[in-house]
């Protein structure tokens, strides 16, 4: 993904090489100045919310989405932000007095005339998608050259936070001699879909020291992070053993632990592999959202539930309040 800053300078440099073979410049034109960095900031989307906090610009923010995640702002960030809907109208926005809105392409699509309605008022716009594990670098890095921080600050930020994750994990397995666990993620109840090989989730499961049962999924479509599955093919997966089932509870579901354990098929899958896997809830935004501050949580959240000690499995299965998981020897 092109930084709308690095893009600009590409073209200028552009205009220099073309000026130098005697292209005509418009007599007394100027170079474009570059905008200052913004101070009253309006996030649409909770992903790019929770990336302006971590990379220090929470203070900027004067109104968010109401899709946020609060639990996730554990910096002091003040939480009685207005919360936005998806289609709100460009008139809300505007009486904010913003000089810079984030987005991503599906707000933008769900408010058609938003976008060009801000840019006639002078203010910035950034239409930016969620980021794949491998686009996240350079994602922030755009990011923080947009909010007038150190892009190579926030780089050096996502490595130190991957890799307490993997340190973390690699200490409490070798600790317990404890092996890599096999983990299913359930991402949505209905016809049980799980997360597609690749996807944030995936990668973070993966990361935390777990071992993707449904490896061999196949996404509903190219680039979802959603891959159908289904009640047949768990209870074969679990010939190769499953010590945890992960219930990812958010907007696309909100199966409980105990749903979860009343389900016929759950018994028999329990009995299958001789004893029922750890169940444990883990938060969408903390699972799946490309987000520094899901990351760090949610990989504290995923090295205890994989690694614990048994006599933890109460509070494997129901997190902290405060999201702060204790012994996980992590610390972002």
């Amino acid at each position: 993904m092109a930084c709308p800053y690095k893009i600009k300078k590409i073209i200028a440099l552009i205009l220099i090489v073309i000026s130098g073979y005697g292209v005509a410049q418009p007599v007394g034109a100027q170079p474009e100045p570059e905008r200052p960095a913004p101070e009253r900031i309006v996030s649409l989307y909770p992903g790019h919310t929770d990336n302006i906090v971590a990379l220090g610009a929470g203070h900027r923010l004067v109104a968010v989405s109401r899709s946020e995640d609060p639990g996730l702002w554990d910096s002091g960030q003040s939480l009685d932000l207005p919360r936005l809907p998806p289609k709100v109208g460009a008139e809300a926005v505007l009486a904010l007095e913003p000089d810079a809105v984030f987005l991503r392409s599906l707000v933008e699509r769900m408010n058609p005339h938003l976008t060009d309605t801000l840019r006639q008022a002078g203010v910035e716009v950034h239409v930016i998608d969620p980021p794949s594990w491998e686009g996240f670098e350079e994602y922030l890095a755009c990011l923080a050259e947009i909010l007038g921080t150190s892009s190579e600050a926030a780089r050096q930020q996502l490595e130190d936070t991957r890799a307490a994750i993997a340190d973390a994990a690699a200490k409490a397995s070798s600790h317990g001699k404890k092996s890599a666990p096999r983990v299913f993620l359930e991402a949505t109840s209905k016809e049980l879909h799980t997360c597609a090989p690749g996807s944030w989730a995936a990668r973070l499961i993966e990361l935390a020291g777990g071992v993707n049962a449904a490896a061999n999924a196949v996404p509903l479509r190219k680039g979802s992070a959603l891959a159908p599955w289904g009640i047949e093919r768990i209870l074969k997966a679990a010939d190769s053993g499953l010590d945890v089932y992960l219930v990812q509870q958010g907007a696309m579901n909100a199966a409980s632990l105990e749903e979860v354990r009343g389900r016929p098929w759950f018994t028999a899958l329990a009995l299958k592999v001789q004893s029922a896997p750890r169940l444990a809830v883990v938060p969408e935004s903390c699972l799946s959202r490309p987000s520094l501050l899901g990351l760090a949580k949610g990989g504290r959240m995923l090295v205890e539930i994989f690694y614990g000690n048994e006599d933890e499995a109460a509070a494997r299965a129901n997190p902290n309040p405060d999201g702060v998981l204790r012994n996980s020897g992590f610390t972002p």
